[in-house]
C-alpha cells in the first residue's frame, strides 16, 4: 500500500492521510502536492 503511495500509482484516504501526518509529526498539508498541470 504505501509503496503505491511512494510511485504515486495510488492516494490514502483522508483519514490515512491525516494519520501518516500525526506518526510524522507533519502538518497534512506538508503532505499534498499541488498539480502544476492543471
Amino acid at each position: 500500500m504505501v509503496n503505491g503511495y511512494v510511485q504515486n500509482r495510488q492516494q490514502p484516504r483522508l483519514e490515512v492521510l491525516f494519520e501518516i501526518a500525526k506518526i510524522l509529526e507533519v502538518n497534512a498539508k506538508d503532505l499534498l502536492k499541488e498539480d502544476l498541470n492543471d
